[in-house]
């Protein structure tokens, strides 16, 4: 039951009611959406594409389930991650950089850094990705880098930012399984906020 309690408090810390806080320093383009004025940014966004090499990183905090079908058992535990993702210039082009928690197996996070493709304008309540790249600890003849494979997808909710997203991935290494991400998202950076 920890991981759920973990989940829950994901969750809570998502769901709390925001600060006093006015938007400053936003395009009209950055602080409008259906849902009205974006406060913390999008999840799984790239910020604006246009003028840059690399647009302003954005940072998202994520939380949930992690799971991989196994034997002699499933592996079913809560994680933590940091998802962080800046645009290159071109329209659907964008790196993306992780770092995965997951409290069951250890203090130490897992890292990858993917190049994406998605197809899908970012103002759009859906969201898709798939990308190509690198993980570690996934590799049992030491710890070092293998390749990895992933997709993305997500809806962003008019419920304070909030994004549940389903990742499936798997490393390129001899003897890893499909692993699976049921998760929520929270914006975390660009912040641009004024506190009176």
């Amino acid at each position: 039951m920890h991981r759920f309690t973990f989940v829950a408090a994901i969750f809570g810390l998502a769901l709390a009611p925001p600060d006093r806080a006015t938007a400053q320093h936003m395009s009209a383009s950055d602080t409008a959406s259906d849902s009205g004025p974006v406060i913390h940014g999008r999840t799984f966004s790239t910020g604006t594409r246009t003028g840059w090499t690399f647009s302003t990183p954005h940072l998202d905090i994520n939380g949930g389930l992690y799971y991989v079908h196994a034997t002699p058992a499933n592996v079913s535990e809560g994680f933590f991650r940091l998802h962080l993702q800046t645009a290159l210039g071109i329209h659907t082009v964008q790196l993306s950089s992780d770092l995965l928690w997951i409290p069951a197996f250890g203090a130490t996070p897992v890292w990858s850094g993917a190049l994406e493709l998605a197809p899908i304008h970012q103002e759009s309540p859906f969201y898709a990705a798939a990308g190509v790249g690198l993980i570690s600890g996934r590799d049992s003849s030491g710890d070092r880098l293998s390749g990895w494979v992933h997709g993305t997808v997500a809806i962003r909710t008019p419920i304070h930012e909030l994004t549940p997203f389903v990742e499936i991935g798997k490393a390129l290494s001899a003897g890893n399984k499909a692993e699976l991400l049921f998760g929520v998202a929270h914006p975390l950076a660009p912040y641009k906020l004024h506190l009176p």
